[in-house]
């Protein structure tokens, strides 16, 4: 059983045996509150257990909304994207997020939250639609992470075709560096995206690869 799976079975057991009174939001509502939650998504079987995002909401960008997602040790993971028509609904105040975030103040005081500085990379961003923040993820070769509508597969790639509609990663490369059979690369449809992750700790640890990667060459 993955420690995820067994971190929920326990909130939703203490849930119930405490009398959790957990505030639930199936509309908008979530949109400036700055709560840690439980996201759950229509794209991800709905209610399984493995099925949600943890995170804090971050912006409003019209069909999408911009969510700072964070980890099972209570880090920043992503900065990320969700399409807020597949959101199915949000839970605060649960026995989880009340874990977590015990966990976030620990690595705040150990300045184990951002090792990275994600979050100073998205202020720099300063943009107010998706279509500004993937110009600027393109303008500044950031490796993203893309989920679309009834796919399985998450493509990942710097943006190297950005239009108003569409965008296409380099994911040949990132299958080449895997040695996995190279795919030409992809073009999605931005309004089929499901999510977006802009930053990740995992992509920037890839960008890092590929920069020493580069000077070696």
């Amino acid at each position: 059983m993955s420690d995820k799976r067994k971190i929920m079975e326990y909130s939703i057991v203490n849930d119930k045996k405490e009398g959790v009174a957990m505030d639930i939001v199936t509309n908008n509502e979530y949109i400036g509150d700055s709560r840690l939650a439980e996201w759950y998504f229509k794209s991800r079987d709905g209610y399984e257990l493995d099925s949600f995002s943890l995170g804090y909401f971050l912006k409003d960008l019209g069909d999408f909304v911009v969510v700072k997602t964070i980890d099972l040790n209570g880090a920043l993971d992503t900065v990320t994207a969700f399409l807020k028509s597949d959101i199915l609904e949000i839970r605060y105040e649960t026995a989880y997020t009340d874990m977590l975030n015990s966990y976030i103040e620990q690595n705040m005081e150990s300045d184990l939250y951002d090792p990275y500085h994600l979050m100073n990379q998205w202020d720099t961003f300063n943009a107010n639609t998706i279509q500004q923040v993937l110009l600027n993820c393109f303008e500044a070769e950031k490796v993203i992470s893309v989920c679309v509508l009834e796919g399985e597969y998450v493509e990942h790639g710097k943006i190297v075709l950005l239009t108003d509609n569409v965008m296409t990663l380099n994911e040949s490369e990132y299958l080449a560096d895997l040695n996995e059979h190279e795919n030409s690369n992809t073009t999605i449809r931005i309004n089929k995206t499901t999510e977006i992750n802009f930053l990740s700790k995992n992509n920037h640890l890839y960008e890092q690869y590929l920069l020493k990667k580069t000077r070696i060459k």
